[in-house]
């Protein structure tokens, strides 16, 4: 009976150590894979971030690039500012760059509009355009973002290189406008273009209007009306061959004249009706 109380009295002090080591081994387990937990929810909290902002500004330079009638910058050079011309006024220019880590949207005379926020860092935007013989221009976009903090654990970083191309063809709903003035041409040698509104027509460097196949520099197949409704100009050397038709009053005829130079080296109006 004595005995049994004995052991009924607690703990030994082993035992109480050996309990003591259990628990906080239990404890320290428990506390590792606490942090783990909280670690990787933080970390997927910032991949998310990064993923969502770098598509969202992706997917919108993709779609301007697409619409765009013209990518306005040099060839095989290195940008952080795309330009892009529009068909619409509304939108025409479009500018896309980077300043201190964000990525803005500029549209026409609009203020710019930031595609990121600042729980993200944009740490390089860069733009290339590319030229592709018989095919259109394409861009090519490298890309990369940081989730915005100090703390190392919660750093994620997101790579983008991608490559996109002009979709639009040459279908227009306004003025078709020159990025520079008089220094492009339409058709870069004679037998470029076939026609324009199967009106005007070109056969090597020949014209013909209403004629498919020119034999003359310019060919008509129809009348020709010298509307010269304005005042006559002088007869000098820079209007030299130039036709004009006055238009007579009642019961008065009309005349037609033509610049030309006589065998003195003056020029004056000469009447052949």
């Amino acid at each position: 009976m004595k005995n049994f109380l004995k052991n009924k009295n607690g703990f030994t002090l082993i035992e109480l150590i050996i309990f003591i080591g259990i628990f906080v081994i239990v404890i320290s387990i428990f506390f590792t894979v606490l942090v783990s937990i909280s670690g990787m929810q933080v970390k997927s909290l910032a991949s998310n971030q990064v993923n969502q902002e770098a598509q969202f500004a992706l997917s919108t330079i993709q779609r301007y690039i697409e619409s765009a009638s013209l990518i306005d910058m040099p060839t095989n050079i290195a940008s952080t500012t795309l330009k892009l011309r529009m068909p619409n006024d509304n939108d025409d220019p479009i500018y896309i760059y980077l300043s201190s880590g964000v990525i803005y949207f500029k549209k026409g005379i609009a203020s710019p509009q930031p595609l990121t926020t600042n729980k993200v860092n944009v740490t390089n935007l860069s733009f290339i355009k590319k030229s592709n013989l018989g095919a259109k221009d394409s861009v090519s976009i490298y890309l990369i973002v940081e989730y915005n903090t100090q703390n190392i654990t919660q750093k994620f970083v997101k790579n983008l290189v991608s490559s996109i191309a002009r979709v639009s063809a040459a279908t227009f709903d306004s003025d078709i406008r020159a990025s520079t003035t008089n220094f492009y041409k339409i058709g870069a040698q004679a037998g470029e273009w076939q026609s324009i509104n199967n009106t005007i027509y070109f056969s090597g460097s020949n014209v013909g209007i209403n004629v498919s196949n020119p034999q003359a520099t310019l060919e008509i197949n129809g009348g020709l009306r010298i509307n010269t409704s304005l005042s006559q100009p002088s007869c000098s050397a820079s209007t030299r061959g130039t036709v004009w038709i006055s238009q007579g009053g009642g019961g008065i005829k009309d005349s037609v004249q033509v610049c030309v130079k006589n065998a003195s080296d003056t020029y004056q109006w000469f009447s052949i009706y």
